[in-house]
């Protein structure tokens, strides 16, 4: 809405194709929430590419979601402490009242 920033995503990763890497950049970002749908696909993708570019992710485990229980618990384990962070919304929130 308004002045707010609009990226396209038409792949998997949301840096692939789209100007998001460079406007995080530009506006000096290295931390990044990720949430989504598909944990084991778009999530992942965009986790991963972010990982590759330096930047420090969190994924919300409870913000997620794939086809079965089975595929998001997998991935989540799979993604975990190599390219991100997982952790619940309810550890977040904590984590953020701390940092006020």
């Amino acid at each position: 809405a308004g002045d707010e920033i609009v990226v396209t995503k038409t792949t998997d990763s949301a840096l692939t194709g789209t100007n998001l890497r460079l406007i995080l950049h530009n506006l000096g970002i290295r931390n990044v929430i990720c949430c989504g749908i598909f944990t084991d696909q778009c999530v992942s993708s965009t986790v991963r590419s972010l990982a590759d570019e330096s930047f420090a992710v969190i994924v919300i485990e409870d913000c997620c979601a794939a086809a079965t229980d089975e595929l998001h618990r997998k991935e989540l384990e799979i993604i975990n402490m190599i390219y991100c962070h997982v952790m619940s919304s309810a550890e977040f929130c904590k984590i953020m009242a701390l940092a006020k």
